[in-house]
């Protein structure tokens, strides 16, 4: 390891806080690039197939192949770029360029993916979809969202300013949710329907999802960036795999993404629970607003109770109040009511954990960093977001697999016994398995206590064989 030695970069103060404390402006131009970010992918994952078959005349089955390529592709492309930004140096920083310079060109492709030409046969139309899917997913979206990810760990070593940066970054991100999920159709509808209503949408939220993230990618800085004593020295691929996966942590940090977004089979199953359960699709308006609403509010006072309690503490006694709403949930299923009350209480549970992922990864890569000298600032965060992307393609997965299972009737006035137990296995019990195993993986990461320590052998460049093998006792 010793060609992987790196110092820090310079700065006056010795502690191990040495990024100041991070302005609320700055905080704010952060936060608002996720807000962005999701008038691209929200807004292609919660209307792509019902343009594409009721507007463009693909069928459901053309566009899951689609999609399930781009995804394989995607995770490779995932952990290349963080290699990528390891290796960027420029007088702009490693990862503000690619948030930048991606960002018009995600905002245009999204608008060309909602405008599929005309004039083209079936086979050309299927080509034009796989060409800018492809792009969108597997290239610049992947660019633009690790580098974005990335910052939180570029911007500030603080655990709480780290958490700060989560939370508000999650809170625009569950706004842009919320608008796009009440906006979309209206505004297709208001522009005439059709293609034509899809262009006009499509190129409002291009705007939407361009503009943001540029002023992100513009306007933060860089604050806390290992630089490499031999400055001709690449960090390959290989040897950063193996950095990272021969540390508990990072492999921990992976699995707690996983369980994070298989958790969310209750968003796939959501609009199946109000249909079949309560007779009633408007129902899943009020079941959705019941889960993000809370957690856009409990954002905000996030920072407070990790810096009054710690990290790891907080997050768990979080995952156990999302255990207590979601037994609540099982037990109203079927009540209205009661079910929003409990769906409530779960969100408030999640929002601890939601606003603590990113500082969990910078941590973990400030670990590896310490421990083995080879700088993964961009690397921890991409292979976290293959995670984030396999948890996700597998979510979407598990609630088909499980609806057919059940013996799902597609449109049918009453589902069988065994759908409606798939809908609520899909929508309460498997979640619940997941926070279960997402405390159990958090009670896992003890590394809390050892920051400090960590970060000072880290400002004095004691990294790799150089730093203090007493801590961690590994």
């Amino acid at each position: 390891m010793e060609n992987f030695k790196l110092d820090v970069q310079a700065t006056k103060e010795t502690s191990f806080e040495r990024t100041p404390k991070l302005k609320m402006i700055e905080k704010l131009t952060f936060g608002i690039g996720d807000f962005g970010a999701n008038f691209s992918w929200t807004f292609i994952a919660s209307f792509i197939t019902i343009y594409m078959t009721d507007t463009v005349g693909i069928s459901a089955g053309i566009i899951g192949i689609i999609i399930l390529v781009c995804r394989i592709f995607d995770g490779f492309s995932d952990i290349f770029m963080g290699t990528i930004i390891d290796n960027t140096n420029s007088r702009w920083g490693k990862a503000k360029p690619w948030v930048f310079m991606t960002a018009p060109v995600l905002g245009l492709l999204t608008f060309l993916l909602f405008n599929v030409p005309g004039g083209f046969g079936d086979t050309w139309k299927i080509i034009y979809v796989f060409v800018v899917y492809f792009l969108i997913s597997v290239i610049f979206y992947t660019a633009n969202n690790v580098a974005y990810s990335s910052l939180t760990s570029f911007m500030t070593t603080d655990e709480k300013e780290r958490v700060s940066l989560g939370s508000i970054r999650f809170i625009f991100a569950n706004i842009a949710v919320l608008s796009i999920s009440a906006f979309t159709t209206v505004l297709v509808t208001s522009f005439g329907g059709g293609q034509q209503g899809w262009t006009w949408t499509a190129a409002i939220f291009a705007v939407l999802c361009a503009v943001p993230l540029m002023i992100t990618g513009w306007f933060v800085n860089e604050r806390n960036v290992a630089k490499r004593k031999n400055k001709e020295q690449k960090t390959s691929f290989i040897p950063t795999l193996k950095v990272l996966f021969t540390n508990k942590y990072f492999i921990l940090a992976i699995v707690l993404y996983l369980l994070w977004y298989l958790r969310q089979t209750e968003t796939g199953a959501r609009i199946y629970y109000a249909t079949y359960i309560f007779d009633n699709p408007n129902v899943m308006g009020i079941l959705s607003t019941a889960s993000l609403l809370p957690l856009i509010i409990g954002l905000f006072f996030a920072p407070q109770i990790v810096g009054a309690y710690g990290l790891r503490k907080s997050v768990n006694a979080g995952l156990l109040v999302s255990v207590l709403g979601t037994g609540l949930m099982m037990f109203f299923s079927e009540n209205l009511t009661g079910l929003v009350v409990a769906t409530v209480i779960n969100a408030l549970g999640l929002v601890l954990l939601q606003a603590g992922l990113s500082a969990i990864v910078a941590d973990v890569g400030d670990i590896v960093y310490w421990k083995s000298g080879v700088p993964v600032q961009g690397s921890v965060f991409s292979l976290t977001s293959a995670g984030m992307k396999i948890g996700q393609g597998l979510t979407a997965a598990l609630v088909g697999f499980a609806l057919e299972f059940g013996g799902y009737v597609a449109n049918a006035a009453v589902q069988p016994v065994g759908a409606i137990y798939a809908i609520k296995t899909m929508f309460i019990y498997f979640p619940l398995v997941m926070i279960i195993l997402m405390f159990i993986t958090v009670t896992l990461l003890n590394y809390e206590k050892f920051m400090p320590r960590i970060r000072s052998d880290i400002s004095n460049g004691h990294v790799g064989s150089e730093r203090d093998k007493t801590i961690l006792n590994n």
